[in-house]
């Protein structure tokens, strides 16, 4: 953490010498940001302070104006619309897109991989997964930045979990590779966009989510589920993408800092967001509104066992997906957390 902050004073250093040299009083050129989620919720929070920061940093040259959900297009479509420059940059969850980009499997973070944003910082920025997800997404036209950390990512249930038995035959929320786990561990996974999980879940729908506890008060699960399932695993919640032509068209000055300043202005939000994460769990917990569920090791263990042939799964899609997962792989034998 030490030398992170080093880097990141650096950059913020080299950043304001950058900003001194944008005139204020130039053109103006708008953006426009199409959102997956509301704003005023905590996880579109990231997005909405990236656009400040940039506006700030650029001296108002750059302005980003947020569309509301479904504005331009439904969430699923995001990726498709942005790749055709119909908005500039966009907010959203890999999950959505792993039929199109097989890649976001390794974004939003194998199961029972990591447990805190420090090791997604690593493997993304020190050991080279960045750079492969950033290659697929390169081929959609799009430049991809990791926007949101999340350190409580599981199960919120109407039922509680405390034995992998539990799961055995309920209908739980789940995108991308989450899907898969759950089946592998007895569920059904339902595709459910975060906007509607309230209701799916309130109409029986579903029986449960995985999701991040910012949900138990942003779209207020607290008053439709009953559990929480202690621990946890850490994945990027978020994703900040922005449409290559329109980086490109940027005058030199501005897509420096924007290039620059983006990877470091969504770092210090996604240490915010963490807090919020916390915070929210812990509100919906000392409320009575939800009780926490902790899986035995031994329960954990289970998890592990039926999972590790699932990371295999997802490396025999491609060379690139096969190498991603062996730097995933790598880091865990570090971490003395092998899924081989």
């Amino acid at each position: 953490m030490k030398k992170k902050g080093v880097v990141l004073f650096a950059a913020f250093t080299l950043l304001f010498f950058l900003s001194l040299n944008v005139m204020a009083g130039e053109k103006v050129i708008k953006w426009k940001m199409q959102a997956s989620y509301p704003v005023g919720t905590t996880v579109m929070m990231n997005g909405v302070e990236w656009a400040k920061a940039i506006e700030k940093l650029t001296n108002g040259r750059l302005v980003i104006e947020i569309l509301p959900p479904g504005a331009m297009c439904g969430v699923r479509d995001i990726v498709t619309y942005l790749e055709k420059g119909v908005f500039d940059c966009a907010v959203s969850y890999g999950g959505f897109y792993t039929g199109l980009i097989p890649e976001t499997d390794l974004e939003i973070g194998l199961p029972q991989g990591h447990r805190s944003w420090n090791e997604v910082w690593d493997v993304m920025y020190n050991r080279g997964l960045g750079e492969i997800i950033s290659e697929a997404y390169a081929e959609h036209n799009i430049k991809w930045y990791p926007c949101a950390a999340d350190n409580y990512y599981h199960f919120n249930t109407n039922f509680p979990v405390k034995k992998l038995s539990d799961l055995k035959g309920k209908k739980i929320r789940a995108l991308g590779v989450y899907g898969k786990y759950v089946q592998k561990l007895g569920a059904s996974a339902v595709v459910v966009p975060g906007a509607e999980m309230y209701m799916a879940m309130k109409l029986g729908t579903i029986d449960g989510a995985i999701y991040g506890a910012t949900g138990l008060q942003d779209v207020k699960l607290h008053e439709v589920v009953k559990y929480y399932t202690l621990p946890t695993s850490a994945q990027i919640a978020l994703s900040l993408l922005i449409n290559m032509d329109s980086l490109a068209k940027l005058p030199p000055d501005l897509r420096t800092l924007v290039e620059v300043g983006t990877r470091y202005i969504l770092n210090d939000t996604s240490m915010r967001y963490i807090t919020q994460c916390k915070a929210s769990l812990n509100k919906s917990v000392n409320s009575g509104s939800v009780e926490i569920c902790w899986l035995p090791e031994e329960e954990m263990a289970k998890m592990r066992a039926l999972v590790k042939p699932l990371w295999d799964e997802v490396g025999a899609k491609s060379p690139r997906m096969k190498k991603g997962v062996e730097i995933l792989k790598q880091q865990m034998r570090d971490l003395g957390r092998p899924m081989d």
